[in-house]
């Protein structure tokens, strides 16, 4: 007979067969009788479902050291838990390492369920599997961590019968991992059409892969979601849609036990956080929650004295990004080395190229990895990956998704960039473009990696001059960080023209990495480290070290209320920059038929033309509604340098300039003229493709560019963020705060709309277009709504001004209605627009004056 022995060769389990020992036919007696009361007295327990001894369990079983060691038995998969090992903390990651192509989860994308410490505690024949809670933070063996344990619940993954025991060793069945652990449904049925269309089928679910390292383990599962309606599904890119098949990898590491001080963030500089709430002191500012900021752990400091980080943060290349790639991505994740030089840690970032090896893992989570996909249906240029420990915020594993559809960027190039500044259209020049396009897109998600947020209000630091200048964008960038959301720095031809795109670290960049990574002698805590911190964090007057993210910019709806913190604009004159970017894209369009279509090429390539110039356009036309009702925040603490009060107000001279703009530029007629030779060659191509999908055609219902349906589509977007319950409030409540005159009131707002939308009506009317009569009629329309059935939140004053706003309508369209010459559409029109504002106003009286039971009714 040979026997089996164990042997590890870089985590995975290797299978020899070793030599069979000297013949012995006769065995001493006393080793076979204890063979086969072993085997005896294994065969029993398993019967009774007892735990068999491990010696026995193990016999012709494969196991993989590791961690936590992994068993492979009679086509299950265990867990050898040791006995020390029970009660420790681990942490658990559960990510997919397969995708939907773009309809669902990516893989690598660690957001399908959080990063969790989790626990295994024997309890009778059983092993408890359970996600304590993470929330707090209490000292040991105290009232107060008692406390929490009693009043704020844990989550208990799995109960597992033990299989197999010794002194040292706990077995249990890993199958629990086969079920949804990762809440993977919440992700695949995410959004319409039909939410619940796929489950989980155990049937068809297994273990694919594991792998045991001494650091951690890898678990792969290979599952199978099916749907018995996958027409309701919005997945159509898989050969059978009833059945998708999903690989779910879940990493077990130690939690990280190593000194690691948290460092609390500061609303001043721009750190994603982990929150928790401390309950390990009454001694607390506003409230009790703490915000620890993410970052990677370079290894323990012991001086402000230049050192090599003795945890470098190593980024891989997956073998999937395109060879003429490699070279640009590598060297902007390496740029980041500026940043970390300038405070004294060396070689921080180190880039290698994924190994041609079939044992190394991407989803091995020691890997940081940038991968590259090839989705059909792409959901996101690019994002940034990243796991943290629960309880400090301290980085275990990054990366950078990046999707293969910002290699076609050289079509911007092509249909904006090059007849804007009358250029030829080269491939060098084109490769150029994507290059410089690619290495920002990394800087910006490599940001990201390192905890920075978004930046906002990032280009407002720069004038027009900068902008244009190659030397001041070759060292600045064209905005105070890569964390900005900056569009093509384009300027016309004839202008002196800066940078594309954002190549360099910003000096915002600089200051947020010393915020976050700086050395701080003598700090043996998160709050020792405090007064450093708060000085660190002054700068944010100063427009090269400001900061504003998301939230800030959430201008639909009416929360954002600063104009300067917005997405897609330059300089710190962002609608005068919009000025010259409306001009320019309006040019390229009425010029598209001259370039477009190339000889022998359909005309899907002049309508692509037509509509990317398009959205800049567009983008540039609603800006200014930002402007209206706005207040400047700062986020400066007091006694900071330059501090500012918190709520300043936009000057009533700005918003009447900035409605300017929206009239001539969104609202007016004029604004959208558009070359008829050109509109009348926007077309695209048709298929009849057997595969059926969306990915492969969808066209749109209409064969030209709806340009009317796309015009009005913006100026309601407009009119909803500049009606919206919260706008109308607080434009209602700028009285209170300011003088008066020195910021618009809410009469300013409907005159202002009524002059720009309705100012024709008495004249000129005859001759306005559908784009102008359909935003008529919507925002009649909004004025009913608000008078009628108002949204919740919108002010009494509000309403009391639309009301006004239905009686002047009735009369404009009246006044109208008596001109001369009216053409058939326009006097319907005309006499729709008084219908609607009368019924209005009759249904309101109507409800008012009911008698008081019926209202009740």
């Amino acid at each position: 007979m040979t026997s089996l022995s164990r042997v590890i060769s870089g985590g995975f389990f290797v299978l020899a067969l070793a030599a069979p020992a000297a013949a012995q036919t006769n065995p001493p007696p006393s080793a076979a009788n204890q063979a086969a009361a072993m085997a005896a007295a294994a065969a029993a327990a398993a019967q009774a479902g007892q735990p068999v001894p491990y010696d026995a369990f193990v016999r012709g079983a494969v196991v993989q050291d590791g961690l936590i060691p992994i068993i492979h038995k009679s086509g299950r998969v265990y867990l050898a838990l040791k006995r020390t090992q029970l009660g420790a903390d681990f942490i658990e990651t559960s990510v997919p390492s397969s995708g939907l192509g773009g309809l669902g989860p990516a893989q690598g994308e660690p957001y399908v369920a959080p990063a969790r410490l989790i626990r295994f505690e024997k309890v009778d024949d059983t092993v408890v599997v359970r996600w304590p809670n993470t929330y707090t933070i209490t000292r040991p063996n105290t009232p107060e961590a008692t406390g929490v344990q009693q009043s704020l619940p844990s989550s208990v993954i799995a109960v597992a019968p033990i299989a197999a025991v010794d002194d040292n060793t706990v077995v249990i069945p890993a199958s629990f991992l086969l079920g949804d652990v990762a809440d993977f449904d919440a992700s695949i049925n995410f959004g319409p059409p039909s939410p619940g269309a796929y489950r989980l089928d155990a049937s068809r679910s297994f273990f694919a892969v594991t792998k045991a390292f001494p650091e951690n383990d890898v678990l792969r599962v290979d599952q199978t979601w099916q749907s018995a309606a996958p027409s309701f599904s919005r997945i159509d890119n898989a050969p059978d849609p009833r059945s998708l098949e999903v690989l779910m990898t879940y990493n077990f590491i130690q939690a990280p036990t190593d000194g690691y001080v948290p460092r609390l963030a500061d609303p001043r500089v721009g750190y994603f956080t982990q929150p928790l709430i401390n309950f390990s002191t009454d001694q607390v500012g506003i409230g009790r929650t703490i915000h620890y900021i993410m970052r990677w752990n370079f290894g323990k400091r012991t001086s402000s004295a230049p050192m090599r980080a003795t945890n470098p943060l190593v980024f891989y290349l997956s073998n999937d990004i395109p060879y003429q790639y490699r070279n640009t991505v590598k060297s902007a994740l390496l740029t980041w080395n500026n940043a970390f030089r300038k405070i004294g840690i060396l070689d921080a970032v180190q880039v290698l190229q994924q190994p041609n090896d079939p044992s190394w893992d991407p989803e091995d989570i020691r890997h940081n990895l940038i991968r590259w996909l090839n989705t059909s249906s792409p959901a996101f240029g690019a994002e940034a990956l990243l796991v943290t420990d629960p309880r400090t915020g301290e980085e275990l594993n990054i990366g950078v998704n990046f999707d293969a559809v910002e290699g076609l960027a050289g079509r911007t190039y092509r249909y904006v960039v090059a007849p804007a500044r009358g250029l030829a259209d080269t491939a060098s020049a084109e490769n150029t473009f994507v290059q410089d396009l690619i290495g920002s897109i990394i800087l910006h998600e490599s940001g990201h990696d390192f905890g920075l947020q978004h930046n906002f209000i990032g280009t407002y630091a720069y004038t027009a001059k900068q902008m244009q200048s190659k030397a001041f964008t070759s060292r600045y960038g064209v905005s105070n960080s890569v964390m900005e959301y900056s569009p093509v720095n384009l300027w016309p031809k004839g202008t002196p023209q800066g940078d594309y795109f954002q190549t360099a670290l910003g000096p915002y960049d600089y200051y947020a990495i010393r915020y976050g990574y700086g050395y701080i002698p003598n700090a043996s805590s998160p709050t020792s480290e405090l007064p450093t911190l708060r000085r660190w964090a002054s700068g944010w007057s100063n427009p090269w070290t400001r900061f504003a993210s998301d939230e800030d910019n959430s201008h639909q709806g009416g929360h954002a209320i600063d104009p300067r913190v917005v997405t897609y604009d330059l300089t710190n004159h962002p609608l005068e920059w919009c000025d010259v970017q409306m001009k320019t894209m309006h040019g390229v369009m009425n010029a598209v038929s001259q370039r477009f279509p190339a000889p022998g090429h359909s005309f899907d390539e002049a309508r692509q033309a037509f509509t990317t110039p398009l959205t800049t356009y567009l983008r540039c036309a609603s800006m200014p509604a930002n402007w209206i009702g706005g207040e400047y925040i700062s986020r400066a603490a007091k006694g900071d340098p330059g501090a500012a009060q918190p709520l300043s107000p936009v000057s009533l001279a700005d918003e009447r300039s900035a409605w300017t703009r929206l009239a001539n530029g969104l609202f007016s007629e004029a604004a959208w003229h558009f070359n008829p030779n050109v509109l009348n060659k926007l077309t695209y191509s048709e298929w009849s493709d057997f595969a059926g999908g969306s990915w492969a055609y969808n066209p749109t219902p209409r064969h030209d560019v709806a340009v009317t349906t796309i015009i009005n589509g913006a100026q309601n977007q407009v009119l909803s963020e500049l009606f919206a319950p919260l706008t109308l409030q607080r434009i209602d409540d700028l009285q209170t705060k300011y003088s008066p005159g020195a910021t618009m009131s809410l009469s300013n707002l409907f005159d202002w709309a009524r002059g720009s939308i309705f100012g024709d009506l008495t004249g000129g009317i005859n001759s306005a277009g559908p784009i102008r009569r359909n935003l008529q009629m919507a925002y009649a329309k909004r004025l009913s709504d608000m008078w009628i059935s108002p949204a919740p939140g919108t002010p009494a004053d509000a309403q009391a001004l639309a009301r006004i706003q239905l009686q002047q309508l009735k009369q404009l369209a009246g006044t109208g209605l008596q001109s001369s010459g009216l053409s058939e559409l326009t006097r319907a029109h005309l006499e729709a627009l008084s219908a609607l504002a009368q019924q209005a106003l009759d249904a309101k009286a109507n409800i008012i004056t009911l008698p008081a039971a019926l209202r009740g009714q």
